[in-house]
């Protein structure tokens, strides 16, 4: 078929739009940065048409300070000479012999040199190291020179900033050039920095070389966990064709509590309480409850957070695949975590029915995603108390993944669990990154169909979660069997309530502050409730 001829001003406004093309072609709008959306210590932050931008502030130091920088981090990386540092003018007397016992020994008797520090390792080294420079006369910010020492020497060199920042949850290294990062409000955003290959290969040999695996052309895969807890995954360019890449996710280092969440929006005090009820259980018949939600939705923040609702008199056992969960000061706690190697495969399911030959009161898994869900619901069937979480956008979708490969639940079995927790991530310009609670679902079943009620639902006219009509049969069947009436649990939540918003109003943050609270209540629970009363007076 013959192409339609082309008017004379049909030509010109293809002239106009192939110009167009062409201007945007060369144009990387990609990289364009806007407005500033905020500056800290290390790094100015701008909005961006694909992504934001994280641009890395570099410290300023005179060239007295940068060339002694380099020659202590040569003597720390054994590419050096301690002569080098007699010849250095300005230095204390006992300096050489003082850094070599304090600073170089402790490195070389831990390792540091091969392994990457945990947050400890380093904290330990910066302390002495920092006494040692007060008395050298040209460094001018003496704590600022030595993390610089010791991140160039045995952290992440260029990278540092990443451990630094706690508002930074997730590093990604594409290729030398091509490196992101995830913020808790601003989302993604690309870093204006590039690497070396010789810098970027020993920040990944160091992190294999930390949990002891093998990565090269025969193990192209790394999936592990750091000494502080964070998770690392990398691939080698064979199986990566643009070149090694690394990711590694954040360990919060002071977790959130349940007051974080009330405070920032995610969950209202009213439903943190009717959770909190759930938990617990009145002591007698806690709830099974599945956290459920997308990728980074926050799904085992409220896990962690729900299961310090767990009396201290229970014994926990925790299944993961990769170590997330913090239950603080509990003594009662066993974490199992997954193991997989070439010579050794341990799975969460066979994790998990060890878990039942060990007694446990609860038993809390960090990700249901496979064939331990069978065991998780047997367990539940034969009177263990579940917790865990699952990647699901809604109640709806998770019961019906439960069913389906790989987890293959039968429906019914489904109701053992009593609630759906539902998580969500949301970006505002205003507010930036922000994860809600948007659906508390109770399930059940009438003959052989799973149901779902919603006791609770987001409301984005109204921006809150708020409690449905619907009446709840999970409070119902909570009131028959532990002989306590409708209106004495509704009282209890009420009470609840008012202890987490004392909690607030009192400034009580610190995790095991709050933790102390709510673990004092169910010891002396009129103590509690006659401070938070007179409180309200």
């Amino acid at each position: 078929m013959l192409a339609p001829l082309l008017r004379p001003r049909d030509c010109a406004c293809k002239r106009e739009v192939l110009c167009w093309v062409f201007c945007v072609a060369e144009m990387d709008f990609t990289n364009k940065k806007l407005a500033l959306l905020e500056s800290n210590d290390f790094a100015d932050i701008y909005s961006g048409l694909a992504h934001n931008f994280y641009a890395v502030k570099e410290k300023v130091f005179s060239e007295k300070e940068l060339a002694f920088a380099t020659i202590l981090e040569g003597l720390i990386q054994r590419k050096g000479s301690f002569s080098e540092l007699n010849n250095t003018p300005d230095i204390p007397k006992n300096f050489v012999d003082s850094f070599r016992d304090e600073v170089v020994s402790a490195i070389e008797i831990n390792g540091l040199v091969e392994r990457l520090p945990s947050r400890k390792d380093f904290v330990s080294l910066l302390d002495p190291f920092t006494k040692l420079v007060v008395n050298v006369p040209f460094i001018k910010d003496k704590l600022l020179f030595c993390e610089r020492v010791l991140h160039n020497s045995i952290g992440l060199k260029q990278l540092s900033f990443f451990s630094l920042d706690d508002d930074l949850e997730e590093l990604m290294i594409n290729s030398l050039d091509s490196i992101f990062v995830f913020h808790k409000r601003f989302g993604m955003c690309k870093i204006s920095l590039s690497l070396s290959q010789r810098v970027f290969e020993s920040i990944i040999w160091r992190i294999a070389f930390s949990v002891n695996k093998k990565f090269d052309a025969e193990h192209p895969l790394l999936d592990a966990r750091l000494p502080d807890g964070s998770r690392v995954n990398a691939t080698v360019s064979d199986v990566s064709p643009k070149g090694n890449s690394l990711t590694i996710r954040k360990f919060a280092t002071i977790p959130l509590t349940v007051l974080d969440l009330i405070e920032n929006g995610t969950i209202s005090s009213e439903a943190a309480s009717f959770l909190w009820l759930m938990v617990d259980g009145m002591n007698l018949f806690p709830q099974n409850i599945i956290v459920s939600g997308s990728t980074a939705s926050g799904k085992t923040t409220l896990l962690n957070i729900l299961s310090n609702f767990i009396r201290f008199s229970e014994r926990i056992v925790t299944i993961e695949d990769t170590l997330e969960l913090s239950l603080l000061d509990r003594s009662n706690w066993v974490a199992l975590e997954a193991k997989h190697a070439m010579d050794c495969e341990v799975s969460m399911d066979a994790l998990l029915k060890n878990a039942l030959r060990m007694r446990p009161d609860r038993i809390v898994v960090g990700e249901v995603r496979g064939s331990e869900a069978i065991t998780l619901f047997t367990a539940m069937d034969n009177g263990h108390s579940g917790l865990g979480t699952l990647h699901a956008n809604d109640a709806r979708e998770a019961v019906v993944k439960l069913q389906e490969r790989p987890f293959e639940v039968p429906s019914v079995m489904v109701p053992l669990v009593d609630l759906i927790v539902v998580m969500q991530r949301h970006y505002s310009k205003q507010f930036g990154i922000q994860r809600r609670v948007v659906q508390i679902a109770e399930v059940s079943r009438m003959e052989n169909k799973v149901l779902l009620a919603n006791v609770y639902e987001f409301r984005p006219a109204e921006g809150k979660l708020l409690r449905t009509d619907v009446p709840s049969h999970v409070i119902e069947d909570l009131a028959e069997k532990t002989t306590v009436s409708k209106n004495d649990l509704k009282k209890e939540m009420e009470t609840r309530r008012m202890i987490l918003e004392w909690m607030l109003e009192k400034g009580i943050r610190k995790p095991h502050e709050v933790l102390e609270v709510i673990q004092s209540y169910y010891y002396n629970p009129d103590k509690v409730t006659s401070m938070v009363f007179e409180s309200a007076k």
